[in-house]
């Protein structure tokens, strides 16, 4: 089968991060790729390629972008070269990120088959609790941004064919689901499984 990419989109504070962390640890085959974007780095972070909103323009110019976005007033976007390197590096990897859904939408129609699953919460009044705990210096003018952008972000659900719910407290639950959806989809087999 040829590689296509995995998403894991969703709203902010959902676990999008933490669920492609323990994919990454269960196939060998996943392979993360940064996203690109011109926010300030959060302490430890190296998840993003951090860059001025002056050298996003030029790589937005130079059509360096298989898509972007702007959120939260930052912008966010995956490079071509990105995903390039991945499919090259490997005889079989599989590029893995967390993107939102306007770029699930774009990797889409330049990947066709790119596995997108849509990571929610069992309500959306869970968020701001979430938040809170997880990224204690957000103020709760962001947190009711994030909340109205999450509640546009579910709009789109039915855009996609994998909903996983993350429970509060039953991360591995999620885990499990989500895992079972890349075998069953890409054929996929566990570092564990024989």
């Amino acid at each position: 089968m040829h590689p296509v990419p995995i998403l894991i989109i969703g709203p902010s504070g959902v676990g999008k991060n933490a669920v492609i962390d323990r994919l990454i640890s269960l196939f060998p085959e996943l392979e993360p790729f940064q996203t690109t974007t011109t926010r300030p780095p959060r302490p430890g972070e190296s998840k993003y390629h951090f860059v001025s909103p002056n050298e996003f323009d030029r790589l937005i110019e130079s059509g360096s972008f298989l898509e972007w976005e702007e959120t939260h007033g930052h912008r966010y976007g995956t490079q071509r070269n990105q995903i390039q390197a991945i499919l090259e590096a490997r005889k079989y990897p599989v590029p893995i990120s967390a993107v939102d859904y306007r770029g699930a939408q774009s990797y889409q129609r330049a990947f066709p088959g790119t596995l997108v699953i849509f990571l929610t919460f069992a309500s959306l009044t869970d968020l701001p609790q979430r938040l809170r705990r997880t990224r204690p210096e957000m103020s709760d003018r962001d947190i009711a941004t994030r909340l109205a952008t999450a509640t546009q972000e579910m709009t789109a659900v039915s855009d996609f064919d994998h909903v996983v719910v993350n429970r509060e407290g039953k991360l591995d639950e999620t885990i499990e689901a989500v895992a079972a959806i890349i075998e069953h989809e890409l054929g996929l087999q566990r570092k564990d499984s024989s």
